[in-house]
């Protein structure tokens, strides 16, 4: 079982839109919390696309063996994503210690999901709702796009593209990293991928 993403935040309030102290997980921040420091349902999103992510490519989100952790999961799967969806060949994407024995139909269905989940307009990720339809097998793959091609989150255009999310997330690391908030005992194990 999965748990709410949400509970890495460290807070005592029930507001549903605060900034608040978020520990060891700059691979599943959304792009919108580098700029805003607000987290929502669609942040959780986000994470959880991550984290599909992680168990199709057999990758830890950060590849911390880089300085400043700037190789993000995301950013390395992102073109792979797009690729497999238009092919349907996810040779390059899936763990290689799968050896080639996974169902191609499933596989298919965690990806879209991924691809639906970590775009970067949040208003273009779907709900959690239709995720779990989706890998249920209860909804068509298509409902996650409405309209959106995978790779994308505005018909071509990012509302908040990649190069203003990856500066104000290398501003936000730095910031963290000053404040010595963060340490290696917060952050995800090193990955030899």
């Amino acid at each position: 079982m999965v748990a709410d993403f949400g509970l890495a935040k460290l807070t005592t309030d029930n507001n549903t839109h605060v900034s608040t102290r978020v520990r060891g997980t700059f691979g599943y921040l959304a792009p919108e919390y580098a700029s805003s420091r607000k987290l929502s349902e669609k942040s959780d999103v986000f994470s959880f696309g991550v984290m599909l992510l992680e168990l199709i490519t057999g990758r830890k989100p950060i590849d911390l063996s880089n300085n400043m952790m700037e190789d993000s999961l995301v950013d390395w799967a992102r073109p792979l994503l797009t690729k497999a969806m238009e092919d349907g060949n996810f040779e390059d994407l899936v763990d290689p210690r799968l050896e080639g024995k996974f169902l191609h139909t499933e596989l298919a269905c965690m990806a879209s999901c991924a691809a639906a989940s970590i775009r970067h307009s949040a208003r273009k990720r779907p709900k959690m709702s239709q995720i779990v339809r989706a890998l249920d097998g209860d909804s068509s793959l298509e409902d996650l796009n409405e309209g959106v091609k995978p790779g994308q989150s505005n018909g071509g255009t990012e509302v908040y593209d990649s190069r203003a999310y990856n500066a104000d997330m290398l501003k936000f690391k730095k910031m963290v990293m000053a404040s010595g908030e963060f340490t290696a005992t917060d952050s995800p194990d090193v990955d030899s991928h």
